[in-house]
């Protein structure tokens, strides 16, 4: 097959390759080890081939960690331990790639040179020429050529050479020489060498199979849509105030009706209340004239009255003249007169008996409750007397508690017994009340004593014997004069118990000692002159100045181990040596038993045996810690319990206290019983004597004849009650007259009056708030309905107020909508001067009068001229070219197609499908609809605009916005993506692989991908590419110009082909007449060597790379 054949390969300083010359045929396997330099050889092939140097074309080595770069390569500093490296040289590098046209004999040369620096900069330069790779290979005198001496090299031999500067310019001129034209075949090639499985079927076919056609520029489309859309959201905003104008007009309207009813009612409610109020004026008018008449009335009868209470007052005095000058009348008035002269003494007696009575009971009461309270105390010593007085109060106070007068029938005996037993009790009230508190007393003394010196010890301070810490302080400034300062130290202050439970032995034992002075031996004797001086000055308080350097020589001091010494620990050397002296023949025994085998012994509960005798030390000296760091807080717990304890006898003596200050003086002193208790004593004789006089008078009155003089005074009597009665008439008269005269008066200056005026200001006001035309037209009119409907100006006046507080509510809710829609309409249209709160409308009226009759029809004109300027692009710059671009796309496929149904790849056969993308269905039918490039109209027909207006507009706002630089960053992404995507042709297809079997059973690609094995997603993509191949390299065209290159580079290409598909591979690749460069592992060597017109090994060498043709016999 006549073609243009790659025949040779040159490579000089690439990598690891100095200078290789790699010869091809038709199909050529290109193997080795990982990591050999396949890649190497295939990067550079690309560069050539692809006319680019971006690295980014360039394979990863699969046992490389970094990216390979292009100076990685031409320096050959990939690995810094290479000893070949071309760092920091001067030197060139070239491939070259020497092709052969069948047709025309001839051959050409496309390459690459690079020329770099020592410095790490570089040049390079692409080169084409007519003729064969030179025998020097660009090597002269052992050296690469650089660019100028390659240009005068290839003008000196060969006729047509061009060297280009710019990549661009190579790539146009490489593919004349290949007879493309096409820079598809570049992307092809770049996609078949960097193959990777196929993921996205939609997205490989695109951008490997199809010539994709540029998008259509829709930028002066967009303008014209942003025209249209601003010139509509104008006219929109328009229409908006013209809507919000409306609306205001429709809220005035609203407020008006508000106004009217609430005027109606108004005068209604008004007019109601006069007709009420001179209704109320003709009844008070009325009740006066009533009034008036019905005191003339009272008036007559009060003169009649009056006349017969005279009469019968005249009548009852002669009668009681009559009686008075009667005898026995005299008699009767005289013994009347003395009964109740000796009642009345009676009675004051009694009160004065029973007043002493009461206080004497309250007395009893008061002794009574106090002693049964003082009994109820427990039977403590101080309480013992008082509690024993109290018992004989009760018992003598016992017939005092009745309260009645009676008490004084009685002797003065149980007075005198009283008056004793209270007495008895005050004093031994008194005596108790002075012991307890001297007790409380005591109680706080030492609570506050104790307090303090529980503050103290808080503060890490203790509280030793009075007057042994300033002794101290004296000391040692007294000593402190003589020399250097010399330290004293307190015994207890320098020991600590080793055994806690030895404490109280130990404390109790040392007793006073442990608060003896420690000093140096050196200083004693200035001390002991020092401690004679001063001792008056402290008393007799028993400190001791221990002499440490006596007791060293003269006493032997070795404790026994079982001594009460070994309880005691100390660092203090003067310390140790005194208590190992005092406490080291003290024996420490378990037990009482154990006591008598030593001469001095001690148990650890302080029982002491010493002289020959027993004894127990007092637990208050055992219990006085002073000793070690425990012994502060030992001493807090000691106090705070006494304290504990103190606090609960103050609680208990208090309460005692408080009982016995209660107690008061008693009333039964002795003066009390012998004089105003025997003075009642008599008074209460003297009533018994009245009583018996009283009842010797009674015995005389009935003895006196009283019949006429009894008859006499029932008639006195029942004239008295007749003039009483009649006088109770008379009052009741003269209160009605008064009664009458003031409401007269009332009706005269105060209520008519007063209701008068009222009339007059509801007259006056109809008369201001209503003209004569409103209260003639709408106002009685009106009212005399509503009169005729309820009958009654009470319930009008009732039934319109109830609705007039609801007709103000409206008034203003309908005035406040206005306000707040002109308010709405000034914020959003600014700037907008008009009066919110005015009560016409003129200003909003004249604003809508203007745009309904002038501005809104301009800018529909201008909306309508510039929607068919937008229209028109739309259809020629938009839909036109992408309808173009589907076309050609489609018509590519079908080209591809009919050259996959020459390329049956085994019993398969394979064709491309593209239909509509069913997600953009109704685009794409927009798009193909032949309606849209029929005639003059398209676009604009009513029957296309009817179909498709929506979508158009919908598609407007995807592409454009009204003003693009008022959107954020988001939304300008996002309007960026959507034209991408609405520009993009492949937006609107869907395409795919289908797969024939020799049953014909149809299968997708795009619903098998994720079920097939790893071959069996290579097969499609090597039949997808050839096919493409072959038609860019127009294979089937037997006229000059399908004499082209047909070359195809493959990396890592079989990898996951089982032989029977390698083999069928390379049986389509011949069939379809191309020539192909394979990299494949080493694995696959076996399958494809038969098959193989070169099979091409790639060995390393350390840093050495060359090229070695590979034959069965070395395979084997």
């Amino acid at each position: 097959m006549l073609m243009k054949k790659l025949k040779k390969i040159l490579l000089i300083n690439w990598l690891y390759f100095s200078k290789e010359i790699i010869e091809v045929g038709d199909v050529n396997f290109l193997t080795g080890k990982n990591g050999a330099g396949k890649s190497t050889v295939i990067d550079a092939l690309q560069i050539v081939l692809l006319g680019e140097t971006n690295a980014r074309n360039f394979n990863q080595a699969a046992n490389e960690k970094s990216q390979r770069t292009l100076d990685g390569y031409l320096r050959a500093d990939m690995d810094e331990n290479n000893p070949y490296s071309r760092r920091g040289k001067d030197f060139s590098s070239y491939i070259a790639c020497e092709f052969q046209d069948d047709v025309a004999g001839s051959s050409f040369v496309t390459g690459v040179v690079f020329d770099c620096r020592s410095d790490g900069s570089r040049q390079e330069r692409f080169f084409i020429y007519v003729g064969t790779l030179p025998e020097n290979c660009f090597v002269e005198n052992g050296e690469a050529m650089e660019i100028p001496a390659l240009r005068r090299f290839l003008k000196q031999n060969y006729a047509k050479a061009e060297i280009y500067d710019t990549q661009k310019e190579y790539r146009r001129n490489m593919l004349s020489r290949w007879n493309v034209h096409n820079e598809q075949v570049l992307r092809m090639m770049k996609k078949a060498v960097s193959f990777r499985p196929i993921a996205d079927i939609q997205k490989f076919i695109t951008e490997n199979i199809c010539d994709i056609p540029e998008k259509p520029d829709i930028e002066a489309m967009q303008q014209n849509i942003r025209d249209y859309k601003r010139h509509e959201m104008l006219a929109q905003r328009q229409e908006e105030k013209l809507t919000a104008l409306q609306e205001i007009g429709k809220r005035y309207r609203e407020m008006n009706q508000a106004i009217d009813r609430w005027r109606v009612q108004s005068f209604l409610v008004l007019w109601s209340k006069k007709e009420m109020e001179q209704a109320q004026i003709d009844r008070f008018e009325q009740e006066k004239r009533d009034s008036t008449t019905e005191l003339d009335t009272i008036e007559k009868s009060l003169l009649t009255i009056s006349d017969q209470i005279t009469q019968k007052e005249n009548r009852r005095r002669e009668l009681e003249l009559a009686c008075a000058q009667s005898s026995v009348f005299q008699e009767e008035e005289k013994l009347r007169n003395r009964k109740q002269a000796l009642l009345d003494e009676q009675k004051r007696l009694m009160r004065d008996l029973q007043s002493l009575a009461l206080e004497i009971k309250r007395e009893a009461l008061r002794l009574n409750s106090l002693c049964d309270t003082i009994l109820k105390q427990d039977a403590e010593e101080v309480l013992l007397p008082v509690q024993k007085a109290a018992k004989s109060v009760l018992k003598a106070y016992s017939l005092f508690t009745s309260g009645s007068y009676e008490v004084f029938s009685h002797s003065l005996t149980p007075f005198e017994s009283a008056q004793q037993a209270a007495a008895e009790l005050a004093k031994a009230i008194r005596d108790a009340l002075h012991k307890a508190e001297d007790r409380l007393a005591e109680l706080k003394e030492e609570q506050d004593q104790k307090s303090t010196v529980l503050a103290n010890l808080r503060k890490n301070i203790k509280d030793y014997p009075r007057g042994l810490l300033q002794w101290k302080t004296r000391l040692e400034s007294e000593l402190s004069q003589i020399g250097s300062p010399v330290r004293t130290d307190i015994l207890a202050d320098v020991l600590e118990l080793a055994d806690e439970r030895w404490r109280g032995a130990v404390e109790g034992y040392l007793n006073a000692q442990k608060f003896y002075l420690l000093v140096d031996p050196a200083y004693y004797k200035s001390a002991l002159l020092i401690f004679d001086r001063i001792k008056k000055e402290f008393g007799f308080a028993s400190f001791g100045l221990v002499d440490i350097g006596k007791l060293r020589e003269q006493e032997t001091i070795r404790p026994r181990d079982d001594s009460l010494a070994g309880k005691v620990d100390t660092d203090n050397k003067l310390a140790r040596s005194y208590i190992d002296y005092l406490l080291g023949r003290v024996v420490c025994c378990e037990t009482a038993e154990q006591l008598r085998n030593f001469k001095t012994a001690i148990t650890a509960d302080g029982l002491l045996y010493q002289g020959y005798v027993v004894r127990s030390i007092q637990r208050k000296l055992m219990d006085d810690a002073f000793i070690g760091r425990r012994a502060i807080s030992l001493r807090v717990s000691r106090l705070e319990e006494e304290l504990k304890q103190i606090d609960e006898q103050l609680c208990y003596w208090d309460p005692i206290r408080q009982l016995l200050t209660q107690s008061k003086e008693p009333l039964f002193t002795h003066f009390f019983v012998q004089n105003t208790v025997a003075e009642k004593q008599k008074a209460y004789l003297r009533g018994m004597e009245i009583t018996k006089e009283v009842t010797d008078i009674d015995d005389q009155l009935s003895k006196l004849d009283l019949l006429w003089l009894d008859e006499q005074r029932r008639t006195i009597a029942a004239l008295g009650d007749e003039v009483i009665a009649l006088n109770k008439e008379k009052e009741q008269k003269g209160i009605q007259i008064g009664q009458h005269k003031e409401r007269i008066r009332q009706l005269e200056s105060e209520v008519l009056p007063d209701h008068y005026q009222q009339l007059s200001n509801m007259e006056d006001r109809l008369q201001d708030e209503f003209p004569s035309k409103y209260q003639e037209s709408i106002g009685l009119p009106r009212y005399q309905q509503e009169l005729d409907r309820l009958k009654r100006a009470d319930i009008v006046h009732k039934n319109f107020s109830n609705r007039l507080e609801q007709s103000v509510k409206e008034q203003d809710t309908a005035q406040r909508k206005l306000f707040n829609a002109r308010r709405e309409y000034t914020d959003r249209f600014k700037p907008c001067s008009f009066r919110v709160e005015a009560m016409d409308n003129d200003e909003f009226e004249a604003e809508q009068k203007l745009l309904e009759e002038s501005e809104l029809p301009k800018y529909r004109e201008k909306i309508k001229a510039a929607r068919e300027s937008a229209m028109e692009q739309f259809q020629n710059d938009f839909l036109a070219k992408l309808k173009s671009s589907i076309d050609q796309v489609q018509d590519q496929v079908k080209n591809l197609n009919r050259a996959l149904r020459q390329a049956q790849f085994g019993t398969d056969s394979y064709q491309f499908r593209v239909e509509r993308n069913p997600d953009y269905a109704e685009y794409y039918d927009m798009i193909m609809d032949p309606e849209l490039m029929e005639g003059d109209t398209g676009l604009f027909a009513r029957p296309f605009q009817d179909k498709y207006g929506q979508l158009i507009e919908k598609l407007f706002s995807q592409i454009t916005t009204a003003d693009d630089t008022q959107l954020n960053a988001r939304k300008q992404s996002e309007l960026q993506e959507n034209i991408q995507r609405y520009t993009d042709f492949r937006t609107y297809l869907k395409f795919d692989l289908e797969t024939t079997d020799q049953n014909g059973t149809k299968q997708l690609l795009s619903q098998t991908l994720n079920t097939k094995s790893g071959g069996e997603t290579q097969t499609p993509f090597y039949i997808a590419v050839l096919a493409s191949f072959a038609q860019l390299y127009r294979v089937n065209d037997t006229s000059s110009f399908g004499n082209t290159v047909r070359l195809a580079v493959f990396d890592e290409a079989f990898n996951k082909m089982d032989s029977d598909r390698i083999i069928e591979s390379v049986r389509l690749l011949r069939k379809m007449g191309l020539q192909a460069i394979i990299c494949t592992p080493p694995d696959k060597v076996s399958d494809i060597m038969p098959i193989a017109d070169r099979t091409l090994l790639v060995n390393k060498d350390k840093y050495r790379m060359h090229i070695l043709p590979f034959g069965k016999e070395i395979a084997q």
